[in-house]
C-alpha cells in the first residue's frame, strides 16, 4: 500500500467580543465585514464545492475536498461556521468518514501550560469534537504542534491515538527492541512509517512525521500552482518498494483558497489524479494506523513547535523571529506579556478554586465539562441542569460567571497574541480583551488588588510604538473603551428599541411613547440577563431625542415614580426644565449614539438618514415628472443633462427600481417581458440612465436555486426551463447573477443528469460553464 495524506489545519483565532460574544466588524477585511466572512468565502466554502475542470478548460465535476483531506477545524471557528455559514459546516461535518481530527480547544502553547489547563484543553477538543462530528476522535492537532512528554500523556490518557509532528521534532527511532539512532533536525528519519511514543504514564501515542520541505512548498511555495504537478512530486517522494508507506504533508489550511487563489482546485485536480492510480490511496491517518501499526519507535524533542526553529520560545521570549515590523522594533514585550497573564491566571484561579468549594464544587472537574456552555443553548441548559440544580439563582449566576471567567483567561493564551510584532497588534489586544473580562468575572476588575498588579505587570511589556508604549498603555487606551456593564448593554438597547436577543443578551421591555413634533421620550422598564453567566440588570429607562442622532438614555436602577411628572413636563415646559428633571429621576448616564456597538451605530444612521433621503426622494420625483419630456429630449439630441437635473432623475429612477424589486412576490415574474422591470429599464434608457440591478441579482439567484433544487428533487423537467428562461432573460436585462452559487445548485442537477433530457442540460451547462464532458 503507498497513501498519501494531505493535512489540513483550519483555524481562525477567536474575534468575538468577550462582552457583546459578536466579532466586530473588520475594516481591513473589506469588502467582507470580518477576516471570518472573507475567509469563509475565499476558502472554506470553495473547498466544500471545488472546481474540477475539463480539457476544455471549464467545469467537469465539483467535489468536496473535505472528503479526502485529513483535516482538523478549530473548535471556536467550527462555533463560528456553525452560526454563520451553515451550509458550509454541514458540508465538513458530512464529509467526516474519519478523516476528521480533533485540535486542543484555545490553539494555546500546550507545553507553556500548567498541568490542569492541558487536560481541559484536551478534553474540550475532544468533547467539542465529539458534539460536531458524533464520534469520537482518534487523532487531535497540537497548536504550532508544540510539543512536550506531559502533552502527550494527557491526550493518550484521553483516548487520543495518534498526532502530527515535524521531523525535526524527533530526536532519535529505533526499530521494536533495536538500537536508538539520532535523526538531528530530522536527518536521517524515515517520515513514511508511523512511529509509536512511550510516555511517563505507560501508555503510548502513535506519531507521523509529515514532509517538511513538501508542505513548505504547498504553503509558501509553487507547489499548488498546478495540480498534476502537486500529486507528481507527492509520489516522486513516496517509495515503491513492496512495503505499505505513507507520505504525509501537513499545512494551514488557509493555504487552499486564501493564501493561495484557486489552491482548492489544485487540491481537487491532485486528489483526482492520485485517486486513479493504482495502488495508491487516500486514507485517514487513523485508518492506516489500523492496518500498520507502529512497528519504530521514536523519542522527541520536547519544547519544539513547527512555524518557529526556536520552539516554544516563540511565545515566552524574544526569539529574534517575526513576520515584519518596522526598523529597529524587537519583540522582548513577549517575556514581561507572558508573566502578566500568567500571574493574573494564578490569581483568578486562586479565587475561583476557594468560590467553587463554598458551593462544595469539584472546581476542575466543573470546569474540565463546561465545554458544554459553548455548545449551543441546548447542551448549556442540560449542563447546568445536571450540574448546578442544587444552586440558587444567584449562587449558579456566581457560578457560571466564574466558569465564564476561567474560559477567558484560557483563551488569552491563544497563541497568535505572541506571534507578531508588537505588543499593540490586533492579536495581542484580543487577548487583553478576554484578559480584561476574565477579570472582571472572577477577580474584581482593575479596581482590585489583581487588576492594579496586572496593570503593573503589563507596563514592564514594553512595544514599539510611541502612542502605545507598552501592555498598559494598550489595554488602556484600545481595549477599556470597549468593555461593557450591564447598564450599557441595557442603555443600548433602550436606544436602538431593541428586544429579546441582543448579541449575548435576552432584553425585555416595556414603555410609553411620548411625541410632539420632532421630541420624542421613550419612558420605560428594561431587564437585560446575560446569556453566559445569567446576570440580570433591571431598572428603569428614558430615552430622549429631538431628532436627528442626538438620543441621550439614562437609567435608574430603582424604577421610575416620576412618570407623570416627566410627562407634565415634556408637554407643557421647556426642554431645560424636562432634562433636568430626568437627570433627578434616572441618575446613571447619560449614554448617546456613540455609546452603541459601532455596526448598530451605523445601521440606526442610516436609518434616520433614510427619512431625509425620502424627503429629497420626493421632491427629486417632482422635478421629474416635472421635467420628463426635456430630459427625454435632452438624451436624443445628444445634449448633457444638467448636474441637477441628471442626479434627481438618476436618483427617482433609482428608487422607483429598488421598490418593484422589493414588493415583487416573485423575482421571476420582474424579468417577463413587458414586466413592471421592464417598464422601468426602458424609461431609464430613454433618459440616458443606466440604474443598478444590484437588489435583483441575489433575488433572482435564490430563485433559480430553488427551481434546481426543485429539479433534483422531483425529477421534473419543468423547473430546468424556467431556470434556463431566466437566465437568459437576466442576461439580455444586464442582470450580472452570482456564478458561484449557479453552479453549485446546477451541479446537484447534473449528478442527477439521467432524469432529464439532454437538450435543457447542454443548455444550461453551456450558460453556466460547465464542459460538454461531463
Amino acid at each position: 500500500m503507498r497513501a498519501v495524506v494531505i493535512h489540513a489545519h483550519f483555524y481562525q483565532p477567536a474575534r468575538e467580543d468577550p462582552w457583546l460574544g459578536a466579532v466586530p466588524p473588520e475594516p481591513s477585511a473589506s469588502p467582507w465585514r470580518d477576516w471570518n466572512h472573507r475567509i469563509a468565502a475565499e476558502c472554506y466554502a470553495p473547498n466544500a464545492s471545488a472546481r474540477l475542470l475539463g480539457e476544455d478548460g471549464r467545469i467537469w465535476r465539483i467535489v468536496n475536498n473535505y472528503r479526502s483531506l485529513s483535516f482538523n477545524v478549530g473548535p471556536t471557528l467550527h462555533a463560528w461556521l456553525a452560526a454563520h455559514r451553515p451550509e458550509v459546516e454541514s458540508r465538513i461535518r458530512e464529509s467526516d468518514t474519519g478523516n476528521a481530527i480533533a485540535q486542543a480547544y484555545h490553539h494555546i502553547i500546550l507545553p507553556l501550560a500548567p498541568d490542569r489547563d492541558i487536560r481541559t484543553q484536551v478534553l474540550w477538543g475532544i468533547e467539542d469534537f465529539r458534539f460536531r462530528f458524533g464520534r469520537d476522535p482518534e487523532g487531535m492537532w497540537l497548536p504550532e504542534m508544540a510539543v512536550d512528554l506531559r502533552v502527550l500523556d494527557e491526550m493518550a490518557k484521553a483516548g487520543i491515538r495518534f498526532v502530527l509532528l515535524c521531523p525535526h521534532q524527533c530526536s532519535a527511532v529505533r526499530a521494536v527492541q533495536g538500537p536508538w539512532r539520532d535523526t538531528p533536525k530530522g536527518a536521517r528519519l524515515d517520515g513514511t512509517r508511523p512511529y509509536r511514543v512511550e510516555l511517563p504514564s505507560g501508555k503510548e501515542i502513535a506519531v507521523f512525521f509529515h514532509q517538511d520541505a513538501l508542505s513548505r512548498d504547498m504553503a509558501f511555495g509553487t507547489l499548488l500552482d498546478n495540480g498534476d504537478r502537486l500529486a507528481e512530486t507527492l509520489l516522486k517522494n513516496l517509495p515503491d518498494d513492496g512495503e505499505n508507506r505513507i507520505l504525509v504533508v501537513a499545512t494551514d489550511g488557509e493555504t487552499f483558497g486564501h493564501h493561495h487563489r484557486f489552491g482548492e482546485m489544485a487540491l481537487a485536480r491532485a486528489f483526482e489524479v492520485l485517486s486513479k492510480i493504482p495502488g495508491v490511496t487516500l486514507p485517514s491517518p487513523g485508518a492506516f494506523l489500523k492496518s500498520n501499526p507502529p512497528a519504530w519507535e521514536a523519542r522527541i524533542h520536547e519544547n519544539t513547535s513547527w512555524s518557529c526553529l526556536h520552539g516554544v520560545e516563540r511565545w515566552r521570549f524574544d526569539c529574534g523571529c517575526r513576520t515584519g515590523g518596522e526598523p529597529g522594533w524587537n519583540q522582548r514585550w513577549r517575556e514581561p506579556l507572558r508573566k502578566a497573564l500568567d500571574r493574573l491566571r494564578d490569581a483568578l484561579d486562586e479565587i475561583y478554586e476557594k468560590e467553587c468549594l463554598r458551593f462544595a464544587l469539584d472546581p476542575w472537574d466543573l470546569r474540565n465539562g463546561s465545554v458544554a456552555l459553548s455548545l449551543g443553548a441546548g447542551p448549556a441548559e442540560q449542563w447546568v441542569q445536571e450540574n448546578l440544580k442544587n444552586l440558587g439563582d444567584a449562587d449558579r449566576s456566581a457560578v457560571l460567571s466564574l466558569l465564564e471567567s476561567q474560559r477567558l483567561r484560557m483563551a488569552m493564551y491563544t497563541s497568535c497574541a505572541w506571534f507578531f510584532n508588537d505588543v499593540a497588534g490586533l492579536e495581542t489586544r484580543l487577548a487583553l480583551g478576554f484578559a480584561l473580562r476574565a477579570l472582571e468575572l472572577g477577580g474584581g476588575g482593575l479596581e482590585s488588588p489583581v487588576g492594579k498588579r496586572f496593570l503593573q505587570d503589563l507596563a514592564a511589556a514594553k512595544g514599539n510604538r510611541h502612542e502605545l508604549p507598552d501592555g498598559k498603555a494598550v489595554l488602556e487606551k484600545t481595549v477599556l473603551p470597549k468593555s461593557r456593564r450591564m447598564e450599557d448593554i441595557a442603555a443600548s438597547s433602550a436606544i436602538l428599541g431593541v428586544k429579546g436577543t441582543f448579541f449575548a443578551y435576552e432584553v425585555s421591555r416595556t414603555e410609553q411613547l411620548l411625541k410632539g413634533g420632532e421630541l420624542s421620550l421613550r419612558l420605560g422598564e428594561t431587564s437585560v440577563t446575560d446569556r453566559r453567566t445569567r446576570r440580570s440588570w433591571r431598572g428603569s429607562h428614558a430615552v430622549l431625542s429631538a431628532g436627528g442622532l442626538d438620543d441621550t438614555c439614562r437609567l435608574s436602577p430603582q424604577g421610575n415614580n416620576e412618570r407623570e411628572a416627566l410627562r407634565q413636563k415634556f408637554f407643557r415646559g421647556s426642554l431645560e426644565q424636562l432634562t433636568g428633571l430626568l437627570e433627578q429621576a434616572f441618575p446613571l448616564g447619560p449614554w448617546g449614539i456613540d455609546s452603541l456597538p459601532p455596526e448598530q451605530r451605523d445601521e440606526l444612521a442610516r436609518a434616520r438618514s433614510r427619512k431625509a433621503e425620502l424627503e429629497c426622494l420626493r421632491k427629486a420625483m417632482e422635478i421629474l415628472d416635472d421635467h420628463r419630456r426635456l430630459i427625454v429630449q435632452l438624451h436624443a439630441i445628444g445634449a448633457p443633462l444638467p448636474p441637477f437635473l441628471a442626479s434627481s432623475a438618476s436618483f427617482s429612477v433609482q428608487e422607483t427600481l429598488d421598490e418593484a424589486v422589493r414588493n415583487a412576490p416573485d423575482a421571476l415574474e420582474l424579468l417577463q417581458v413587458d414586466s413592471l422591470l421592464e417598464t422601468i429599464l426602458e424609461d431609464a434608457h430613454s433618459m440616458g440612465l443606466k440604474p443598478e440591478l444590484s437588489l435583483l441579482s441575489p433575488r433572482v439567484c435564490q430563485e433559480i436555486e430553488r427551481l434546481f433544487r426543485e429539479a433534483a428533487t422531483l425529477g421534473s423537467n419543468d423547473p430546468l426551463n424556467k431556470a434556463l428562461q431566466a437566465i437568459e432573460r437576466a442576461d439580455s436585462l444586464a442582470v450580472e447573477l452570482p456564478l458561484p452559487a449557479l453552479q453549485e445548485s446546477f451541479w446537484e442537477v447534473l449528478v442527477r443528469k439521467e432524469h432529464f433530457p439532454s437538450p435543457v442540460l447542454d443548455a444550461l451547462a453551456t450558460r453556466l460553464g460547465f464542459s460538454a464532458r461531463r
